[in-house]
């Protein structure tokens, strides 16, 4: 908190009008990651027009920003896990796990938009539109899976090995 209030120009007890403690402060920066995570995911989706482009947008992006702030995602990481290595001394609490939940849900339910535009236009045919939410929430949960990955492969070849491995992915899926 020395080192914060000292970057910030301000008093420690200014700090902690607005935080109170330590894990307030980093629950605060992370809610803040997150959020630009997202701005810069959104964007590069927004930019796109079909539903296979939009998909390999958010797929490419989401993974390289998350890569960008690897330590963070370590730390998160270690915090929803529960892991004894926790350089921060913080301890996992349900609410620390209710805001992986709804991470979670956020990402399920922006990809499940995604896929029911698609679906109402015809470029996403494969499964039923009732399923959609359904099949959002395990490409997540996989898509997550292979950021923890690529994160500990965090390479240029691994890199365009993943953009492969979208390319193949979105054109089984939308075909």
């Amino acid at each position: 908190m020395d080192k914060i209030a000292l970057a910030c120009g301000k008093a420690k007890s200014t700090l902690y009008h607005y935080f109170k403690s330590k894990e307030e402060v980093f629950e605060e920066v992370v809610r803040m990651e997150v959020r630009n995570l997202r701005l810069i995911v959104k964007s590069n989706v927004d930019e796109v027009k079909t539903v296979k482009e939009k998909m390999n947008a958010y797929f490419i992006t989401f993974q390289q920003e998350v890569v960008n702030k690897i330590n963070l995602y370590r730390i998160i990481k270690s915090e929803i896990d529960g892991n004894c290595a926790n350089p921060l001394g913080l301890g996992v609490n349900k609410r620390k796990i209710n805001n992986h939940t709804k991470f979670f849900d956020f990402e399920k339910d922006y990809l499940t938009r995604i896929l029911e535009d698609g679906f109402d236009c015809g470029e996403f045919t494969k499964i039923e539109r009732e399923d959609i939410p359904w099949f959002s929430e395990t490409l997540i949960a996989a898509f997550l899976g292979i950021t923890g990955y690529s994160i500990k492969k965090n390479t240029e070849e691994y890199r365009e090995k993943l953009q492969k491995t979208s390319n193949i992915l979105l054109n089984q899926i939308f075909s």
